[in-house]
């Protein structure tokens, strides 16, 4: 207890004399090797003229945060200097931090900060007339340090020395490149007002950006996608035969009373709203479960959750072309006709409910579906879209118990319905098959295995789209175009891949740190054979020779970062420095100038841009 009332009096003492704010400080010592600093130089021997960089490699005990140079609310930021006789000294580059929020009693506050490991960089340049000899370089670091448990902090700081030699010839330290943390970390770090600049506005990376209409149209068709699918529901086999019988039962109920009409029809699309309601539910429990977001990337990841992924569409499928049926129990069924017997609102809400449960026969595929794949999206997002999926079903209820006359207009049930259930079972397939396709690197297997569903399913239209005895002019109007779509898919997707434009060599972090050492720009385009996004930007940006062109005439280096699997170097180093997912697109400029980034969907004219800055003097 008088640990915390003197952290809150140590809180307010700073301020009540106009100071700047600062977390609690207490007076206990700081934790054994809590917080230790060391230094490595990029080079032994550098000559007069030429850059080398010092890393300040700072250690933090287990459960305690060294607050960042752009803190935050009430913190002390990070500071290193640096002391260089004869040398001339760049600004300090920062690595990415993150914000932590710890909670004070009364308030919560957000910080930025790092935990277990930071390394920082300093650009040291030696001049062109610098005599030859051995040079020191003494740094320290300092700052706030904090017990995020116990709500303890502590000023600190540490020194550490370096020593290199100015010489005729280059000499790399062993020590720099051996550490992947320490050798690809340069590239990333940024000064204390691009760090500022990317917290203030909640970003996480540097400008240029890409078009944010991008992920706002994927969002958008996604939601409409899931309006779409809840308007299909009506016209499955156990849902349509049973509308018009619905809608007269209310009808009745309404009594001539047009205000009941209205009130009656929401009350029936409130019923079914309450079965999606429970889906929802149960996504929100599924979520809680794991104590966790799911991250749609993180999991694709896993080629587990691909394959389960995969298998799962295959069975929906299955059920969708009718080799198994999910059945809804006896009493359940029962309950349909109490609920019929029931007059007024809330035996019209039970109508409602009722009807979606009993239409699980044949909405079960798209149900599973839309629950399966919530459980890879933000909560937000999964909840979301199940819930359109039962506002898409509903909607019409509503409309047709509001105008009855509109029954007239509805489609006549009949052996269609059947057909366009196995139909989305056919469009299910390619799903699965893109998802065990991304298995192989091999991306021509997955066309060929595409295609052969294709094949079927025109041949699934040629048997039982007709019969065997109709007439010739029915045979042509339907299996005429089922033989034009199979030759023509056959001529697109059977074509051998062409390789892209631009070429991309292999992934290699330490050589990112010798390109930036050595001012040589690299471009590292991380993409995934999961990620359809990415496919786009490679037929919109990496396939057109006057990008590849640029990059050469630049003397860029293109590199591809496969993320496809969680345990691959480009998925680690992605992870550790970015967090982000694919498409990411990273130019590491010359000298020591920031990374930029492009993120997601971009056009040439960002892309041009972005080189422009990354390769241009200044």
């Amino acid at each position: 207890m008088w640990r915390k009332t003197l952290s809150c009096v140590m809180l307010l003492v700073p301020v009540a004399l106009g100071q700047g704010p600062s977390l609690p400080q207490t007076l206990s010592p700081a934790p054994a090797e809590g917080f230790v600093v060391s230094a490595v130089g990029s080079h032994l021997t550098v000559p007069p003229g030429q850059l080398l960089h010092v890393a300040i490699d700072v250690r933090i005990a287990e459960g305690w945060v060294f607050y960042g140079p752009d803190p935050g609310e009430i913190a002390q930021p990070a500071v290193i200097s640096v002391r260089a006789e004869g040398l001339e000294v760049g600004s300090v580059l920062w690595p990415p931090d993150h914000p932590k929020t710890t909670d004070l009693g009364r308030r919560k506050v957000t910080n930025n900060v790092y935990e277990h490991r930071a390394v920082a960089y300093v650009p040291i340049s030696v001049p062109k007339g610098a005599p030859l000899g051995s040079y020191r370089i003494e740094v320290s670091a300092g700052g706030q340090i904090c017990d995020v448990v116990k709500g303890t902090c502590i000023p600190v700081n540490r020194s550490a020395t370096v020593r290199f030699d100015v010489a005729a010839s280059w000499a790399v330290n062993p020590d720099w490149g051996g550490d992947g943390e320490i050798a690809g970390g340069l590239g990333l770090a940024k000064t204390t007002e691009q760090l500022s600049k990317r917290t203030a506005h909640g970003a996480a990376a540097p400008a240029p950006g890409p078009s944010p209409r991008a992920p706002q149209l994927t969002l958008i068709s996604g939601l409409g996608l899931a309006l779409l699918a809840g308007l299909i529901l009506n016209v499955m086999p156990c849902v349509l035969p049973v509308i018009p019988l619905r809608i007269v039962s209310i009808v009745q109920m309404a009594t001539g009373s047009r205000r009941r009409f209205v009130t009656l029809g929401l009350a029936f699309a409130g019923g079914i709203m309450l079965f999606f309601a429970a889906l929802g539910t149960i996504n929100i429990i599924l979520h809680l479960a794991t104590d966790r977001a799911f991250n749609w990337s993180e999991h694709f990841q896993s080629p587990g959750v691909r394959i389960a992924l995969a298998l799962l569409i295959v069975a929906l499928a299955a059920n969708l072309f009718g080799l198994f049926t999910v059945t809804v129990p006896r009493r359940v069924a029962g309950i349909e006709a109490g609920a019929d017997r029931r007059k007024g609102h809330l035996g019209t809400v039970g109508m409602g409910l009722m009807m979606a449960i009993l239409a699980t026969p044949c909405s079960f595929a798209i149900l599973a579906l839309a629950l399966a794949w919530a459980q890879l999206q933000p909560l937000w997002l999964g909840t979301l879209t199940i819930l359109l999926i039962g506002v898409g079903m509903a909607s019409p209820h509503a409309l047709l118990t509001a105008a009855p006359n509109l029954l007239s207009v509805l489609p006549k049930p009949g052996v269609w319905m059947e057909k366009l259930k196995q139909t989305m079972g056919f469009v299910l397939l390619p799903v699965a098959v893109w998802l065990i396709g991304t298995l192989t690197s091999d991306s021509y297997v997955v066309w060929v295995i595409a295609y052969a569903v294709v094949v079927v399913f025109g041949l699934w239209i040629w048997g039982t789209w007709v019969r065997y005895d109709a007439p010739l002019r029915r045979k042509v109007i339907v299996r005429g175009p089922a033989v034009a779509m199979v030759v023509l898919a056959g001529w697109w997707m059977l074509r051998p891949p062409l390789p892209l434009a631009v070429q991309f060599d292999p992934f290699d972090a330490e050589r990112i740190a010798s390109a930036g050492r050595d001012d040589t720009p690299v471009l590292v385009k991380f993409t995934a054979s999961w990620c359809l996004s990415c496919k786009w930007v490679d037929a919109a940006i990496y396939d057109d020779p006057a990008v590849a062109q640029q990059l050469t005439e630049r003397g860029v280096v293109a590199m591809k970062g496969d993320v496809t699997n969680r345990s691959s170097p480009a998925s680690k180093f992605l992870a550790a420095n970015f967090g982000g997912a694919p498409p990411l697109t990273v130019i590491y400029a010359s000298g020591a100038r920031s990374p930029i980034l492009l993120e997601g969907k971009f056009s040439k004219a960002e892309l041009t841009e972005a080189l422009g800055a990354a390769t241009d003097p200044g």
